[in-house]
């Protein structure tokens, strides 16, 4: 917008007042400015990148911020971040004499629910961007969420709490870490009476902790007076506009299991995990589960987040080779290889002989492009046999069992 600005003061471009006083600028009647130097060049292109990425992370602030103000207040007025976001997407269609979203309410119908290749203009953005869009069925996109990352905020808060309280009682309740993330992931959704019970009986130091890790269910997710979950991850379903239930997470559709209805007494509340947990705890969490029952079936000696959420999955093979594993389920490469900013560490009393990214597999169909992006963009220095999918990872620990008991 402030370019805009400087455009109509230099009178490279028209505008005209509302009634209320804003400004409408005229995108036919831009005319460039002088040609730059090769100096001014330069320096436009080097900034390009930075400049686009972050008008894209603002607008998915914006979005994510919408969502959760219609959803909490119904209000109406769009976010700051997401008006100026847009405004300066605005911007960047006018430099490159193209259509331009019509305001907010066009980007939020139209240009976001559709891929960013199929934007009118040219955006430079990492290579795993060019299918994502930013609105899918009238909410926040897995994309979107991770753009924005106030959601990862959220679980990286609750988890501080219980690891906070973990440290304060580790001595007297060792496995209770462990136990209330097993909680999360298999109970996404819950009866507030449920939640009570095991608040006190099981997770009692945690109580605080559990209770703010939960929200009520939203009434319109209920289909003929019930809540359904999906078959594949547990998670809550919402409703379509055609009346069809449908998983929040895109992925488990793939998996066509049938929708499971909630049991639960008509008096009974019933509560969803908040959406940081859903994303960044449930989500990976499932694989992370998997992952484990799979590592038992085999017979290996295997530990959930050990020394308190180092990683994910401690594994030692009946050579004592010691194998370190990090589960994550993320929509970008991109956007992981940025929050992924030092290798996995190393316990003092067992510290692993290898160390492994695993993608959960409901992503897998993002393929070898997905995980060659992440080990390109990723600050940590890795080693593409390092990083896979959840089955290759499995067919990998087979493997090295096989050779252990030649």
């Amino acid at each position: 917008m402030d370019s805009l600005r400087r455009w109509e003061a230099a009178g490279n471009i028209k505008a005209i007042r509302t009634p209320s006083g804003q400004r409408r600028f005229d995108m036919t009647s831009y005319v460039p400015a002088e040609k730059p130097d090769e100096s001014t060049k330069a320096i436009s292109k080097k900034l390009k990148t930075t400049d686009e990425e972050s008008t894209l992370r603002q607008i998915a602030k914006g979005v994510v911020q919408y969502a959760q103000q219609m959803q909490k207040l119904g209000l109406f007025p769009y976010p700051a971040a997401l008006q100026l976001g847009v405004e300066k997407l605005q911007a960047i269609c006018v430099m490159q004499n193209k259509i331009q979203p019509q305001g907010v309410p066009d980007f939020l119908t139209n240009w976001g629910q559709h891929p960013i290749k199929d934007w009118t203009i040219e955006i430079d953005f990492p290579e795993d961007w060019k299918d994502a869009q930013f609105i899918e069925d009238h909410k926040p996109s897995g994309f979107c969420i991770e753009l924005d990352g106030s959601y990862i905020s959220e679980a990286e808060r609750i988890q501080t709490e219980v690891m906070e309280e973990v440290f304060r009682k580790s001595a007297q309740y060792p496995n209770l870490y462990v136990e209330f993330r097993r909680l999360i992931i298999t109970c996404p959704v819950i009866t507030k009476g449920e939640r009570d019970i095991k608040s006190v009986l099981q997770l009692k130091p945690f109580q605080k902790v559990l209770e703010d890790s939960y929200e009520e269910a939203p009434a319109s997710y209920k289909k003929q007076g019930k809540f359904y979950c999906c078959g594949h991850c547990g998670g809550l379903m919402h409703r379509t506009a055609d009346n069809q239930l449908k998983c929040e997470n895109k992925h488990c559709a793939k998996e066509k299991k049938s929708p499971v209805p909630f049991q639960c007494d008509k008096d009974d509340e019933v509560l969803w995990l908040k959406k940081g947990l859903r994303y960044f705890i449930h989500r990976p969490g499932c694989a992370e589960l998997r992952i484990e029952k799979r590592l038992q079936e085999l017979g290996l000696e295997v530990t959930l987040y050990p020394d308190f959420d180092k990683y994910d999955l401690h594994i030692v093979f009946p050579d004592n080779t010691v194998w370190a594993v990090d589960v994550k389920f993320w929509e970008s490469a991109y956007n992981l290889a940025k929050k992924v900013d030092k290798p996995i560490p190393r316990l003092i009393h067992q510290p692993y002989h290898e160390a492994f990214f695993v993608f959960a597999d409901e992503i897998r169909e993002y393929g070898d492009e997905y995980i060659q992006e992440f080990v390109n963009r990723c600050s940590v220095k890795l080693k593409k046999s390092q990083v896979m999918f959840e089955q290759i990872f499995l067919k990998a620990v087979e493997k090295k069992l096989n050779n252990c008991q030649k």
